[in-house]
């Protein structure tokens, strides 16, 4: 996470309560014990749960990094993150979306934005990736106008 990013937008990190992330990949995910240690906390799905010890053993070696240490997360089973959501201030579900690796989730909101993280883009989705697939099926029940990756351009539909 850019810090500089924040202050230039004039956002504190205290003016951040919770975060989430949408795979334990090191670009993903290689600072949430560091976020964690600030007073945020991680909102995390059941079915990512166990992708966090995973991420350590993905870490190359010298690359400076602290192993996520237990405690202080929000737990959400996917069907409660509407509910969830909505307290914040949010309409919208967190899902899981497996296809680039099994504790993949995407945030949609109702306002038709998706954040996917490094899910495959549609056009990937066969029947030789039947969890992409099935991800997508998923997503495409909502009214999705913007995708916005983990990488790479916003995509209209």
């Amino acid at each position: 996470m850019a810090l500089h990013v924040l202050r230039s937008k004039d956002i504190g990190i205290e003016d951040i309560p919770l975060f989430l992330v949408t795979h334990f990949h090191p670009d993903h995910a290689g600072l949430v014990q560091e976020l964690k240690d600030t007073g945020l906390k991680l909102i995390i799905l059941e079915e990512q749960l166990a992708g966090v010890p995973l991420l350590k053993d993905l870490i190359k070696p010298g690359v400076s990094y602290q192993e996520i240490r237990p405690g202080g997360e929000i737990i959400l089973a996917a069907k409660e993150s509407r509910a969830f959501l909505q307290k914040l201030g949010f309409n919208g579900e967190i899902l899981h979306t497996p296809g680039h690796s099994d504790d993949s989730i995407t945030l949609v909101l109702d306002s038709g934005e998706a954040f996917t993280g490094d899910l495959p883009p549609q056009g990937f989705a066969d029947e030789g990736n039947a969890a992409l697939l099935e991800s997508w099926n998923k997503l495409r029940a909502f009214p999705i106008r913007k995708i916005y990756p983990g990488h790479g351009p916003v995509h209209s539909i």
